[in-house]
């Protein structure tokens, strides 16, 4: 999906989604409430993060597709972000391991996968720009969507209303942003609508408008968490309206390891020799 947030999945960003503390605010212009979305969002996402998470296929043929993954992620002072997806299932993709690495701001991630072709070696591959955009495992995400992506340096925000959101049986008052691309920004959507939650910054509800201005990518919390006193989404599906597909992403466990996650796990030259057991994301 490409989606208009600061989104990585593994770095709970599904970044933008997941972390917010509460603030009061009133009076605030929309570009400043973007940045709030934006910095609350990282509150959780700096140092060190193990997640396991499960996506929910259902494509416009009626099929399905069930994946479950692991991922590790690591957020240090300086502005580098790097995260490292583990295929856990279907059987047939296990051990297939997806790296987003960024190292300074303004810049745009470095994406690899990993291609388990035997017990003892594999097909490393860096994925280009086009490559980037196609869908990751089967959903209605882009492997670039996976990756660290900016919306405060990409988009100007505009305050346009409030509304009320009915999430998981509860009703949230939002601010509604109208989100327009910056001239030099390099974007995959022209334009959308946010929906945040004005009490804890939590972005509910995302809508990506194409270049002819129709509705073409959404995404909506659907179940609401709380993570180290700090609301997160659970549960978030993401449509794609033109093709009739979506995905439904549920988080089933966050976790700080014992101690912060080496660099070196993070180093494409390392795939190779990767253990999901010392972190625990397989038994």
């Amino acid at each position: 999906m490409k989606s208009l947030k600061r989104f990585s999945i593994v770095t709970l960003g599904i970044i933008a989604l997941i972390g917010a503390i509460g603030y009061a605010q009133t009076d605030l212009s929309g570009n400043e409430i973007l940045a709030r979305v934006d910095e609350q969002s990282q509150f959780l996402s700096k140092g060190s993060m193990i997640i396991t998470l499960q996506f929910d296929n259902q494509y416009a043929d009626g099929t399905t597709s069930e994946n479950r993954f692991a991922g590790l992620s690591k957020q240090v002072e300086g502005g580098e972000e790097y995260s490292l997806i583990y295929f856990v299932e279907p059987e047939d993709v296990s051990g297939t391991l997806f790296l987003s690495v960024k190292v300074s701001e303004g810049e745009g991630a470095r994406t690899w996968l990993y291609l388990p072709w035997s017990e003892e070696q594999g097909i490393l591959k860096e994925l280009v720009a086009e490559k980037q955009k196609q869908s990751f495992a089967g959903s209605t995400f882009s492997y670039q969507d996976v990756g660290s992506r900016e919306i405060v340096d990409k988009y100007d925000a505009e305050l346009i209303g409030e509304d009320t959101l009915t999430v998981d049986g509860e009703e949230h008052v939002a601010y509604v942003l109208a989100l327009t691309a910056k001239p030099d920004a390099d974007t995959d959507y022209p334009g959308g609508k946010m929906w945040v939650d004005e009490n804890t910054w939590l972005m509910l509800k995302n809508e990506d408008y194409n270049e002819t201005g129709n509705l073409e990518k959404t995404m909506e919390v659907l179940k609401l968490g709380e993570f180290e006193g700090n609301a997160t989404a659970d549960q978030i599906i993401a449509k794609d309206v033109l093709e009739g597909s979506s995905t439904t992403i549920t988080f089933w466990e966050r976790r700080r390891p014992d101690e912060e996650i080496s660099d070196d796990t993070f180093d494409a030259e390392n795939l190779d020799s990767f253990d999901p057991t010392v972190y625990g994301l397989i038994d």
